[in-house]
């Protein structure tokens, strides 16, 4: 797969150990968070490095495939003791101690936000000053804003990128381009002018994840799985039988599905370590 060539080197001004602050958003559902999120748990886990999860999503689809505990900051009935009014800082409230107390504890966090629930995450974190925190407790943040071909798609990554430079201008930033429903930077090309330019000019400015495409019906099967990418691959030790049986799919669907995660899971692992250097390490597992 060609590259532009930002997205050649490890990531400007990201250092080279953690921990990192790992924020999945896009301001659309089914872009690919939980997915490149699932990428993310398993890198860590070969590296043999500690990642808190946070979900705020009411999907909670990273709760039920991740395998590891995950922390919800959505809560309903949450109200503040002043009056009836939800407050967003309350409601991160968890994951902001977890990331500001992380140079003493040396633990990681990946956050998953909900499409739908980008603007008040938004509102939380201006309203906490996290930019400030980036600076002066020395954090690293990094927001990876996942898009799908399309101009919807596209036009929520451009309007979730301006929230991003706004609220967060100190964080590195970076660009999951999902190719499941084809190529974001080749579907760009049949979208409006506007669009086009300010899609183009971010995929320039920030470093990109491509994320290729995986067959139909491995994907289909691999969706509906409550496994980490790892442990499918790891189903090949026993010639197939837990990928049988796991996916009650006849030998050849299954031995398909395991090769197809492993190709796709290898060349993900690669793109995260390449924006994620201190993941290339010595490896466990």
């Amino acid at each position: 797969m060609k590259k532009d060539s930002n997205t050649e080197s490890k990531t400007p001004g990201f250092a080279e150990v953690g921990p990192a602050a790992l924020i999945l958003t896009s301001d659309e559902g089914a872009a690919g968070k939980t997915t490149t999120a699932l990428q993310l748990v398993t890198a860590f886990g070969l590296a043999g490095l500690p990642l808190d999860l946070f979900q705020m999503d009411t999907k909670r689809k990273l709760s039920m495939k991740a395998g590891v505990p995950v922390e919800s900051l959505l809560v309903p009935e949450h109200r503040e003791s002043r009056g009836d009014d939800l407050v967003p800082s309350d409601i991160i409230a968890p994951w902001y101690r977890a990331v500001t107390d992380a140079p003493q504890t040396l633990r990681s966090t990946l956050l998953e936000v909900g499409g739908a629930l980008a603007p008040l995450f938004h509102v939380a974190i201006a309203d906490l000053d996290l930019d400030e925190d980036i600076t002066s407790l020395g954090l690293q943040v990094m927001p990876l804003v996942v898009c799908k071909a399309g101009e919807d798609s596209a036009s929520q990554m451009i309007r979730e990128l301006k929230r991003i430079e706004r609220n967060l201008p100190n964080a590195t930033t970076v660009l999951v381009l999902n190719h499941y429903a084809g190529d974001p930077t080749k579907a760009i090309s049949y979208c409006q002018e506007d669009t086009r330019k300010a899609f183009m000019s971010a995929i320039k400015r920030y470093p990109v994840i491509e994320m290729p495409k995986v067959r139909a019906r491995s994907m289909a099967i691999y969706e509906r799985l409550q496994a980490l990418p790892s442990t499918i691959v790891s189903w090949h030790a026993d010639n197939y039988a837990e990928a049988i049986r796991q996916t009650g799919a006849p030998r050849d669907e299954a031995k398909i599905l395991v090769k197809d995660i492993a190709e796709w899971s290898a060349i993900m692992q690669d793109e995260i370590c390449r924006i994620l250097p201190f993941l290339s390490g010595e490896r466990h597992g």
